[in-house]
């Protein structure tokens, strides 16, 4: 079994919900949404506790919360290292977004006292120190590098889509996943993301897999789809 914690459920507008990220196992942050900190505390858990940090791609609502677990993980005195799992270049977007935001003292400072290890994904079947995963490059937008991913958790296999909207990619997730974490933003004027009605195509298509949908927006109602939980944030499911 599996520990889901849901940090957040919501896309980027959603009223009600907060920006997408989930826990496993309390170990391995995914997506590092500008609220990850304080829920984090919320729930007790240290960001010292992280084995690893998984991001799918570098929206701001994935990313933005980068800096204020740094600077935590830098006052906590952390002596372990942390892996840090991303699309390639995720070192130099980290570097870049803290030179943006006015602190590259802080970036500097904490890769100087911190060991932290970045993965570049490459398709293939990975470890980030204790964390097995495999990622598979999805469809989100064009201009951007999106990938999901199945972590190894023992006796489950984990999937998470990231943002995406139907492709080959999110079939060879569901494929090799024993319960799928999958977005479903809603209606959207560009087909970047999954809706209702893609959910359900791809239920016909992997009808024994579960789907826990996340990233949802305000439209979203799974029922009479079976085996689709929507959770809310805060919640912890056992899978």
């Amino acid at each position: 079994m599996a520990t889901l914690t849901f940090l957040g459920t919501g896309n980027y507008l959603v009223k009600g919900r907060y920006w997408s990220n989930l826990l496993i196992d309390g170990t391995v942050l995914v997506e590092t949404a500008p609220t990850a900190l304080p829920h984090l505390r919320r729930l007790g858990v240290g960001a010292d506790q992280l084995d690893a940090i998984v991001v799918s791609h570098f929206h701001p609502d994935h990313t933005f919360g980068w800096p204020f677990l740094l600077l935590e993980l830098m006052l906590a005195g952390r002596e372990r290292p942390l892996h840090v799992v991303g699309p390639p270049d995720t070192e130099g977007f980290f570097a870049e977004m803290m030179a943006l935001g006015g602190v590259p003292d802080v970036h500097e400072q904490a890769h100087s006292a911190l060991d932290i290890r970045y993965v570049e994904v490459d398709g293939t079947w990975q470890d980030a120190g204790p964390v097995r995963f495999r990622a598979v490059e999805v469809d989100h937008v064009p201009h951007l590098r999106c990938f999901g991913y199945l972590f190894d958790r023992g006796d489950r296999i984990v999937g998470y889509s990231g943002d995406v909207h139907p492709c080959p990619g999110l079939d060879e997730l569901a494929a090799g996943a024993d319960v799928l974490v999958l977005e479903c933003n809603g209606a959207h004027p560009w087909p970047t993301h999954m809706d209702i009605g893609s959910v359900r195509e791809l239920r016909e298509r992997f009808p024994d897999v579960p789907f826990l949908l996340t990233h949802v927006g305000d439209d979203v109602d799974p029922t009479g789809i079976p085996d689709v939980v929507l959770p809310s944030d805060f919640d912890v499911l056992e899978v």
